[in-house]
């Protein structure tokens, strides 16, 4: 018989907010658990930040802390990724204000049917290429339009890189999932990817460099490809698509690593030689002070260090903003 995953009545509680703000005209949909809540009108979405959508948002959130640490595996020194809007609107009206030149690097998600795209301003990765052959991040002295197969090859880690840890983010809502680059063009219209005319989600990312510089590049991803997630989202419940319930528990259950530096005072060798067992060496945190957890390198909450059951546990205390 097959399992089906029934929502909590937390989970009911949540969905019901977010929708709460909608009309009242809005029509009813009941659920199968007997609580009645108000669909989100992606048909009417224009330009709107989908931040009230916080499966996505946190899925995106996550993607970009992991980024962060596969970045620094490939000796790019970069100190941050932030994830800033997703929105949703047709790429037609988002293409029409952009200035700069852009680099697209087209993949496809197997085995869905749609596209995704990587977008960045040129002058950038030509600045990236001279970090990646060991100079500065800076563009070369003469202006350039075209990045030619041998430079696309020295860039070519840096799109897998972002693009594998995109696998490994969706993999958690469903599997089988591989990414492959499918295609570059430098037309913004993207007309060969089919996108033009489409609605799509695009998110924007900044890339913070440690040397302060920080640059922004764009997911695109079309909105058949994230319709499962839309319809979990919505609310809806019919026994036909159990499925989307899966993913939902697959979002929910999706493990993160969590890791907690303490850090001791620098010592001389000789200061080392000299230790002896029992000895005791002071670390710079206090004790009477919390400590930071960190997901791939960046500091996300504060605790309590100290014992819990036979273990080392962090008291949780709050989480950090940043």
């Amino acid at each position: 018989m097959e399992e089906h995953v029934e929502l909590s009545p937390e989970e009911i509680e949540r969905i019901k907010q977010i929708y709460e703000e909608e009309q009242n005209n809005d029509q009813v949909i009941p659920t199968e658990e007997g609580v009645d809540y108000k669909p989100f009108p992606f048909d009417q979405l224009e330009r709107i930040d989908l931040s009230q959508l916080p499966l996505l948002e946190h899925a995106l959130k996550v993607f970009s802390l992991r980024l962060k640490g596969q970045l620094l595996r490939i000796d790019l020194d970069v100190s941050k990724v932030e994830k800033g809007k997703t929105v949703l609107i047709k790429y037609r009206q988002y293409m029409e204000e952009m200035d700069d030149d852009y680099f697209f690097v087209a993949f496809k998600i197997h085995p869905l049917p749609s596209y995704g795209v990587l977008a960045f301003r040129l002058p950038f990765l030509f600045s990236l290429i001279s970090l990646l052959l060991g100079g500065e991040l800076e563009p070369p002295k003469v202006e350039k339009n075209i990045i030619t197969s041998t430079e696309y090859e020295i860039l070519r880690k840096f799109f897998e890189t972002i693009l594998r840890t995109l696998e490994e983010q969706i993999k958690e809502f469903q599997k089988p999932q591989k990414i492959e680059i499918v295609d570059t063009d430098t037309d913004k219209s993207l007309a060969k990817f089919n996108l033009t005319d489409k609605r799509v989600l695009i998110t924007e990312f900044v890339i913070e460099f440690s040397n302060g510089e920080r640059e922004k590049f764009l997911l695109i991803i079309d909105e058949e490809t994230i319709e499962p997630i839309i319809h979990i989202l919505m609310g809806l419940s019919e026994k036909e698509d159990n499925f989307k319930r899966e993913i939902w528990k697959a979002i929910r259950t999706a493990e993160i690593p969590l890791k907690v530096k303490l850090h001791g005072p620098p010592k001389t060798l000789e200061q080392i030689l000299d230790w002896k067992p029992g000895d005791f060496i002071l670390l710079e945190e206090f004790a009477n002070k919390p400590v930071k957890g960190y997901i791939e390198e960046n500091p996300v909450m504060e605790g309590y260090l100290g014992k819990h059951q036979g273990f080392y546990a962090l008291m949780f205390l709050r989480w950090l903003n940043d």
